[in-house]
């Protein structure tokens, strides 16, 4: 019988027996990294999979869940349209009201005699209201600012 020990890693140098700075003969550095992202509502299949073997049902009620969503916000878009639609309409109808009465008023004034004041209330309507028509068109028809954060589209 042999006092003498048997070493398996006799003759290979492992992490310890080098010195701190010197790498070992046979050392192998393996790092991975996974990373899963989504956007939206809805996860991955993936994702919705593993929700289900926690949750039963979950990944049809998240679906429902993005569904109803979805139209909710399609609903308050088509009120907030409407609402726009109807504000205009009525800004139409006020502002040939008001510029009706305005000629009218100068009409009146004219008639009487007073034909200063009728010029200055006629005039004063007609190119407040060719103003107003103007520039609300130039506002309504410029494109709106992007927030700084979003990267501009190039051509």
């Amino acid at each position: 019988m042999s006092n003498k020990k048997s070493n398996k890693n006799q003759g290979k140098k492992t992490l310890s027996d080098s010195k701190l700075g010197e790498p070992a003969d046979h050392q192998v550095v393996h790092t991975e990294q996974r990373i899963e992202q989504f956007s939206g509502p809805i996860p991955i299949p993936d994702i919705l999979a593993r929700y289900n073997e926690i949750i039963p049902n979950a990944a049809e009620r998240i679906l429902v869940m993005a569904e109803s969503d979805a139209k909710h916000r399609r609903d308050i878009e088509m009120v907030a349209i409407n609402a726009q639609r109807r504000e205009r309409h009525l800004g139409q109808i006020l502002g040939f009201s008001i510029g009706l009465f305005a000629l009218a008023t100068s009409a009146f004034a004219l008639s009487l005699g007073h034909s200063v004041a009728a010029s200055v209330i006629g005039g004063t309507t007609v190119v407040g209201l060719v103003a107003v028509f103007v520039t609300g068109r130039i506002v309504f028809n410029r494109p709106k600012e992007l927030p700084n954060n979003v990267i501009k589209p190039t051509a």
